[in-house]
């Protein structure tokens, strides 16, 4: 969980978007958005899947950067 929101589309194959304890499954052409301080995991659902995603300010934080304990001094 953090702060943000996030949002993607299905370009191939099916999505299994884990949103606390429900999941969806999201085919391709399809799309979703959700608030990240729900607990969320997004992976393939019976073979491969390509996703586009949308991270606004917080959910980019969140996923493309180390957190601040994590970075060389």
């Amino acid at each position: 969980m953090h702060p943000g929101r996030e949002w993607f589309t299905v370009l191939s194959g099916t999505a299994r978007l884990q949103l606390g304890e429900r999941t969806i499954l999201v085919q391709a052409g399809g799309a979703a958005e959700s608030s990240t301080m729900t607990p969320h995991v997004i992976g393939a659902h019976d073979g491969p899947v390509e996703i586009l995603t949308i991270l606004d300010h917080d959910g980019e934080r969140a996923h493309l950067h180390a957190p601040d304990d994590a970075l060389p001094d």
